[in-house]
């Protein structure tokens, strides 16, 4: 009976080791896998830190293409995606008619993307600020919408702002426009009138010229202003700054990302300190960002990046062209022409009567007609 004992104690003692054993082979696996995993975490945090750190970009042309490229180890170079966006009213289906025919193969030619910017159509002499549930766009307004419906299906080329085309509200139409060339990860963006189209080739060059300078962010038109010129350039608190000429302007990404992005409140509400001019306006987005994030902008002024949208090849055709623009010519409205001032309100009242013309005792005139 005493040797049974002792050997079911020996069995026990036995079988307790073995677990003992085996406790400590899972604790060691245990270990083994963490320190694994701990390593692979760490170095999934180095490349993640290394692949958000700030890289070196240079753009670079080549073979009439444009390029970034990194300071990586194999050089990748991905397209620069430029983008041009033309102001245009809702009924300047004519305006862009000449310019896909005139400035469009220029666009093709390089690979980028044009389209115009256009508000919602608006002509409506009521209350802005009636509160009318239920009401209903004028006549006008249905007419140009359509047809604007239409000229979008056609070329795909439409980019409508959120905001009455009124000339009051052009600044929305250009920071609208700015904003969907952000979101769709342009990185040059230019923005020109109907009357102009870009030479792309000259701005290939002014980047070129400024590869040495690639953490520049840039600004660049074909007229620049000091600010100070005329009274009207001064915002509503008298400040002042450098901007360039609406015909044609272009942005780095990054500069306009900063003033629609982190500065999209600021520009927005711009009425404490700027105009009704987008231009102007612009140039001080410009300088507050340089100021507040602290960031170097180089301010490039090339005439030649302007080229007349008429397409003239001869002398005698130029002389046509002129002779049929001077048998048509007609004053501008604001989003509308008309053979005369008189001819724009079509008893819409004052909300008709701009551009050109200017309201004054209950009729519209010419604005020289008031001098």
């Amino acid at each position: 009976m005493a040797e049974l004992q002792l050997l079911q104690k020996r069995n026990i003692i036995i079988l307790l080791t073995l677990l003992l054993c085996i406790f400590s082979i899972i604790l060691s696996r245990d270990s083994i896998t963490n320190n694994v995993t701990q390593t692979h975490v760490e170095q999934r945090n180095m490349s993640i830190t290394t692949m958000n750190a700030p890289m070196k970009q240079v753009r670079a042309i080549d073979g009439g293409e444009d390029a970034f490229a990194t300071n990586s180890t194999n050089s990748t170079l991905s397209p620069l995606k430029i983008f041009v966006f033309t102001l245009t009213k809702p009924s300047g289906n004519e305006a862009r008619k000449i310019q896909r025919e005139v400035c469009r193969p220029l666009y093709d030619r390089h690979g980028i993307k044009h389209m115009f910017a256009v508000g919602k159509p608006s002509y409506d002499s009521r209350p802005p600020d009636a509160h009318i549930q239920g009401q209903l766009a004028t006549q006008e307004e249905i007419r140009v919408s359509q047809e604007l419906l239409r000229e979008s299906e056609q070329y795909k080329d439409i980019l409508v702002t959120p905001n009455r085309d009124y000339y009051r509200d052009i600044n929305e139409k250009l920071l609208s426009s700015m904003r969907y060339a952000v979101d769709q990860g342009f990185d040059f963006i230019l923005k020109t009138d109907d009357e102009y189209c870009v030479d792309i080739d000259v701005v290939k060059e002014l980047i070129r010229e400024r590869q040495g300078n690639s953490q520049d962010d840039i600004y660049m038109g074909i007229h620049r202003f000091n600010g100070d010129e005329y009274e009207n350039m001064k915002g509503s608190d008298g400040t002042i700054a450098p901007f360039m000429s609406g015909w044609i302007i272009g942005l780095t990404r990054n500069l306009a990302s900063t003033i629609v992005g982190e500065g999209w409140v600021h520009s927005m509400l711009v009425a404490p300190y700027g105009t009704s001019s987008d231009d102007a306006n612009l140039g001080k987005w410009v300088d507050w960002a340089t100021r507040k994030y602290n960031m170097t902008v180089q301010h490039l002024v090339e005439q030649r990046m302007k080229i007349d949208v008429i397409p003239i090849q001869e002398p005698e055709a130029k002389e046509n062209v002129t002779m049929a623009m001077e048998e048509t010519e007609k004053v501008s409205c604001g989003n509308h022409d008309a053979p005369t001032c008189a001819d724009c309100s079509q008893g819409n009242g004052e909300d008709w009567c701009h551009g050109d013309c200017v309201w004054l005792d209950g009729e519209c005139l010419s604005t020289n007609e008031r001098m």
